[in-house]
């Protein structure tokens, strides 16, 4: 395990073994505004690495942050390493501009699971930064990964798509744990496709000609997994799914309840209501169904750090205080 300042107030330490204080604080924070629970780098499908998003964190002036890639961890002890520096950099005697007030960070990430033959996402976060009992959970969910994404390459090639895994890696580094959008890159410089969005829509979507399932594990299983762990599971985007369309009507709040319900007895604690990509009246439905049945609500822009099909992070003056 890595061997991370118990005291130190502005790492995800801070919440050490307090499951409690973790819920109120991702809830409140994410209310008030200035922080973002949904970031992807490198480790995954992001374009930037553990050590640019921190700096862009500061950039942007956010009072908290989380690191949420795709079935992998491996990043938080990058973004452990930055913070730790920059936190004894604030205690310099000759520092000009010293950071007074570095953000707090939650160690997460982002996990795929199937509910009713359909494929949500599970955000996880956690007290530690590597949480007990999670790392061969990790390794089989990689593993899944890893098997679509060779299925899927063959199918690109059958299609006349000549793309390798190793082009792949040319959109990370060498822990980049590759995917979907980083065949969608291959397929935008190489001409075939105008955008990642449009590689999406034409070969790589769900029910699209390269597109192969992953072998998923259930919400339950997911949510039992990362309460083993110590840690607070949030289902992701719930807009993307299409549970809120026609979001002031009655019936897309009732349904939406009956299924937020349902997840709450698989063991679901929170609900990303203020995403990237949702409009203001559905995170507002979000966050009433949320309080209503007493559910963490969180804030995350869900950024991968390039102007794709994907939201910019958050900023010091992003706030939904006004949609409670």
């Amino acid at each position: 395990m890595m061997n991370a300042p118990k005291n130190d107030g502005h790492l995800g330490a801070m919440f050490h073994q307090n499951l409690d204080l973790l819920a109120k604080f991702l809830d409140t924070s994410s209310v008030r505004g200035g922080v973002d629970f949904h970031l992807h780098s490198t480790f995954s499908d992001g374009a930037k690495t553990p050590y640019e998003i921190v700096e862009n964190v500061i950039e942007n002036g956010l009072k908290a942050f989380a690191l949420t890639d795709h079935d992998t961890m491996a990043g938080i002890e990058e973004v452990v390493d930055v913070m730790r520096c920059l936190s004894l950099s604030t205690t310099g005697e000759n520092n000009e501009e010293p950071f007074n007030c570095l953000p707090v960070f939650v160690p997460g990430i982002e996990f795929s699971v199937m509910q009713d033959d359909s494929e949500i996402h599970i955000l996880g976060y956690f007290t530690e930064y590597d949480p007990p009992g999670l790392s061969a959970y990790i390794e089989d969910q990689a593993k899944s990964r890893e098997r679509r994404n060779m299925a899927m390459l063959e199918k690109l090639r059958s299609l006349g798509y000549d793309v390798r895994l190793d082009n792949l890696l040319c959109y990370g580094d060498e822990h980049t744990l590759p995917g979907r959008v980083h065949m969608a890159l291959w397929l935008v410089e190489h001409g075939f496709c105008r955008s990642v969005t449009h590689a999406f829509e034409e070969l790589l979507g769900v029910g699209k000609p390269a597109f192969v399932p992953r072998t998923r594990r259930s919400i339950r299983e997911t949510c039992r997994e990362i309460a083993r762990a110590g840690g607070l599971s949030v289902i992701a985007h719930p807009q993307q799914y299409g549970w809120t369309k026609n979001p002031e009507s009655p019936s897309t709040r009732e349904k939406l309840c009956e299924r937020i319900a349902q997840l709450v007895e698989e063991g679901l604690n929170g609900i990303e209501c203020f995403h990237g990509m949702a409009t203001p009246q559905e995170q507002r439905l979000l966050a009433d169904v949320a309080l209503e049945l007493g559910l963490i609500r969180t804030a995350g822009s869900d950024c991968h750090g390039r102007p794709d099909h994907h939201a910019p992070m958050y900023d010091r003056h992003t706030s939904f205080a006004h949609l409670i």
